[in-house]
C-alpha cells in the first residue's frame, strides 16, 4: 500500500473504475492496525474520489436513475455489473461505521438494492451478470435491460459483497433486513446450482449439466467464502456448512503445484464483461494460473485465498 500512499494520505494512480477502488478497504485495516493517520486520510481520499466532495465532484458517471457505471468508458456506458458491488460498498459501509459517516452507508445500501432490484431473478434466486439502463448494449434484454446469463464469477463477487456488508451494517439500519433477505435468497439459489456430482459451481451457474460448460475455481472459492462466513455470522443456517465444505473439497482438487513450487489453480474463467448469450460465455475457455500468457488472471488466486481464509481459520 505504501507504494501508492504518500505521508499526507494522497494516493498515486487513482482509477475511474470500480475495480480500482477495492484496495481502499486496506486503508481501513492498516489504520486500525497501526493508528497511522495517513491511512485514515487515504481512506477519506478514496471516499471522496468516488463520491466527490465540496471542492471536487465525483469522477464516476451514473445512469439516469443514479446507479454508478462499472467503468467510465463507452463499453460500460449506463452499465452496472453485480460484481462491482464488492469493489466499493463493503468499504463504504465499514468506513461509515468507523467514522460515523451515515451518508456513505446510505449510499452503499441504495446502490446494492438498485442493481439487485434490476438484476436479481426471483425464480432462480441468482443475479444476472449486468444491467444496461437504456438497453442499448447487444447483450441487454430489450424489456428488462439485463444480460442473459448467471455468470459464476459475478455471482461470487456479489455473494462476498453482501456478506461483507452485512458483517458491519448496523442491524437497525432501515435496509438491513432487505439486504439480509437478499443474501439468504442468494444462498438458496447458489445451493441449488452447486453440481452434486463434483461440488463445483460452474462457469454458467444453472447449466452445470452441459458437457461443454466447466467447473470454475475462482467463483467456487468466493462462494465458499460467502456461505461459510454467512454461517459463522449466523446469517445462514448451520446446514449450509455442508455446502461450503463440499465446495472447499472440490476446490482443493484444483490446486496443484506450479513449476516454481507455488500454487497452480486449474480451470479459471478469464475476467469478462457481459456477453451476448450462453454460447458467447462458453466460447471463453478456462485457463490456469499462473498463466503461460502475459495476462495472469489474478482473480484465480483470490477465490482460493478467500475460501482458505474461512475454511482454514
Amino acid at each position: 500500500m505504501d507504494d501508492y500512499i504518500e505521508n499526507d494520505g494522497s494516493i498515486n494512480g487513482l482509477l475511474t473504475t470500480l475495480d480500482g477502488l477495492h484496495p481502499s478497504i486496506l486503508c481501513l485495516f492498516l489504520y486500525q492496525e497501526t493508528g497511522e493517520r495517513k491511512y485514515k486520510l487515504a481512506a477519506k481520499n478514496m471516499r471522496d474520489h468516488f463520491l466527490g466532495n465540496d471542492k471536487k465532484p465525483s469522477a464516476f458517471n451514473k445512469t439516469p436513475d443514479g446507479g454508478y457505471w462499472h467503468k467510465n468508458n463507452d463499453k460500460y456506458k449506463n452499465v452496472m455489473s453485480v460484481d462491482g458491488l464488492y469493489m466499493i460498498h463493503p468499504f463504504l459501509v465499514r468506513y461509515g461505521v468507523m467514522f460515523d459517516d451515515k451518508a456513505v452507508i446510505d449510499i452503499a445500501t441504495e446502490q446494492i438494492l438498485l442493481i439487485s432490484e434490476r438484476s436479481f431473478n426471483i425464480k432462480y434466486n441468482l443475479p444476472y451478470h449486468a444491467w444496461n439502463y437504456d438497453k442499448s448494449k447487444s447483450w441487454a434484454n430489450e424489456i428488462t435491460g439485463t444480460s442473459s446469463q448467471f455468470w459464476s464469477i459475478a455471482s461470487g463477487w456479489y455473494a462476498m459483497a453482501l456478506v461483507d456488508v452485512l458483517e458491519f451494517l448496523p442491524k437497525e439500519h432501515p435496509k438491513y433486513l432487505t439486504i439480509l433477505t437478499l443474501f439468504k435468497k442468494l444462498a438458496e439459489g447458489l445451493k441449488a446450482v452447486q453440481n452434486p456430482d463434483d461440488g463445483f459451481w460452474y462457469h454458467v451457474l444453472d447449466k452445470y449439466d452441459d458437457a461443454y460448460n466447466y467447473p470454475e475455481s475462482s467463483s467456487t472459492g468466493m462462494i465458499v467464502y460467502a456461505i461459510k462466513k454467512g454461517v459463522e455470522l449466523k446469517l445462514l443456517a448451520s446446514s449450509y456448512n455442508a455446502v461450503a465444505n463440499t465446495g472447499w473439497m472440490a476446490l482443493k482438487g484444483h490446486i496443484k503445484k506450479a513449476k516454481d513450487g507455488g500454487p497452480k489453480i486449474i480451470s479459471v474463467a478469464p475476467g469478462m464483461g457481459a456477453q451476448d448469450n450462453y454460447e458467447s460465455y462458453l466460447a471463453i475457455r478456462p485457463v490456469s494460473v499462473p498463466s503461460k500468457t502475459k495476462k495472469q488472471h489474478a482473480h484465480g488466486y483470490i477465490g482460493v485465498l478467500m475460501a482458505a481464509a474461512m475454511m482454514e481459520k
